[in-house]
C-alpha cells in the first residue's frame, strides 16, 4: 500500500512542471499587486508544489523567466517600497473591433431592462473585459458606450450606498433653471427611470421633495451623520385610463390599482411631486381622466392650457 502511495504521488507531480507552475504564480501574484522579494517568499512557502527548494535565487530567475517572456518588470527601489511590479505582459484577450461594437450593443439592449445597480455591475465586468485586450482605443470606446456614461464616478460611488437614507447632504447641482447652486438635501433612495438615474431627496431651499439627475450632480461637500424625519408632504390622486393608455399600463411603485374591468383601470397614485406626475398624466394622452382630488384636477387643466398657448405662438 505503501509503494502504491508513492508511485501516485509521483505519477500526480509528473502532471506539473514545477518551473511553469511557479513561472504562473509569480505571475498572477504581482498582477494582483506589487510585491517585494521577501513577500513572494512567503507566500510561495505556503504553497504544496511551490515550496521546494525555495530560495531567493529562486524568486529571482522566475522573475527573469517572465522578463524574458515579455514581462516588463519595475525596479526595486524605495519610491515603490522595493517591490516588484508590472509594468505590461503580453499575455492579452484579442476583441475585434466589429466584436467589441457587438458587446457594446449587447449591454445597451440589456440596460433598457435591469435596475440601474445591475447596470453598474455590467459597465465593471466590460471595464474589466476591456482591461484584459491592452487596446486603448477598444477602452475608451468602452467608456463612450457605458450606460450612466455621465455620472460622476466619486457622486455615484456615494450615492449608491443605502445607509445615506435619512442623510442631510450638501452638494453642488448644476440645475437647468438655475445655473450651478449648492443644495441641502435629505437622500431618500435612487431612481432609475427612463435610462437615467435620479436622486430622490427633500430639498430645504425650495422646501419640496423632487428628483435631482445624477448627472448634474458636480460634488458632494459633506454628509451629516445625523438621520432627519420624514419630511414628505404627499397626498393621493385617483385617475382612470382606458384605450391603449391601458393596454399599455405599467405601475410605478407610488400607484396601486384599486378597480381593473376590460373597459378601464382606475389608480390611486400617492404623489409627492407635481412635475413628475404631471409628466406622467400627459403621456397618457388623451386616454386618462382625473377623478380626484378637484385642486390637482384644476393643476392639470392649468398645465394643458399652458401647452396649447405655447404652440399657438408657432
Amino acid at each position: 500500500m505503501e509503494l502504491n502511495k508513492q508511485i501516485n504521488e509521483i505519477q500526480d507531480n509528473n502532471w506539473i512542471s514545477l518551473t511553469g507552475y511557479r513561472t504562473l504564480f509569480v505571475l498572477k501574484l504581482l498582477l494582483e499587486k506589487g510585491r517585494g522579494i521577501k513577500e513572494l517568499i512567503s507566500i510561495l512557502e505556503k504553497n504544496k508544489y511551490t515550496a521546494k527548494s525555495l530560495s531567493e535565487d529562486t524568486v529571482r530567475v522566475t522573475l527573469n523567466t517572465l522578463k524574458k517572456a515579455g514581462c516588463k518588470l519595475s525596479r526595486p527601489a524605495q519610491s515603490n517600497n522595493f517591490k516588484y511590479e508590472i509594468l505590461s505582459h503580453p499575455f492579452g484577450l484579442s476583441i475585434m473591433d466589429k466584436e467589441a461594437d457587438i458587446l457594446f450593443k449587447i449591454r445597451q439592449k440589456i440596460a433598457e431592462n435591469i435596475s440601474w445597480n445591475e447596470i453598474i455591475r455590467f459597465n465593471n465586468l466590460y471595464e474589466k473585459i476591456f482591461a484584459l485586450t491592452f487596446n486603448e482605443n477598444q477602452k475608451l470606446n468602452e467608456q463612450y458606450a457605458r450606460p450612466l456614461i455621465n455620472i460622476d464616478k466619486d457622486v455615484l460611488n456615494t450615492l449608491i450606498n443605502p445607509q445615506l437614507a435619512g442623510k442631510k447632504l450638501k452638494l453642488i447641482y448644476a440645475s437647468p433653471q438655475n445655473g450651478e447652486e449648492e443644495l441641502d438635501v435629505i437622500y431618500k433612495k435612487l431612481k432609475y427611470d427612463n435610462e437615467k438615474l435620479y436622486l430622490w431627496c427633500y430639498i430645504f431651499k425650495y422646501n419640496v421633495n423632487n428628483y435631482l439627475n445624477l448627472e448634474k450632480i458636480k460634488s458632494i461637500k459633506t454628509i451629516s451623520i445625523a438621520n432627519y424625519t420624514d419630511t414628505d408632504n404627499n397626498y393621493d390622486v385617483i385617475y382612470k385610463i382606458w384605450g391603449e393608455a391601458a393596454v399599455t399600463f405599467h405601475k410605478k411603485d407610488y400607484e396601486s390599482v384599486i378597480e381593473k374591468n376590460s373597459e378601464y383601470i382606475k389608480v390611486k397614485a400617492s404623489v409627492t411631486n407635481d412635475f413628475w406626475f404631471i409628466q406622467r398624466i400627459l403621456l397618457f394622452g388623451s386616454d386618462v381622466q382625473i377623478i380626484s382630488p378637484d385642486a390637482f384636477k384644476e393643476k392639470m387643466i392649468n398645465k394643458i392650457k399652458q401647452i396649447k398657448a405655447g404652440y399657438a405662438q408657432w
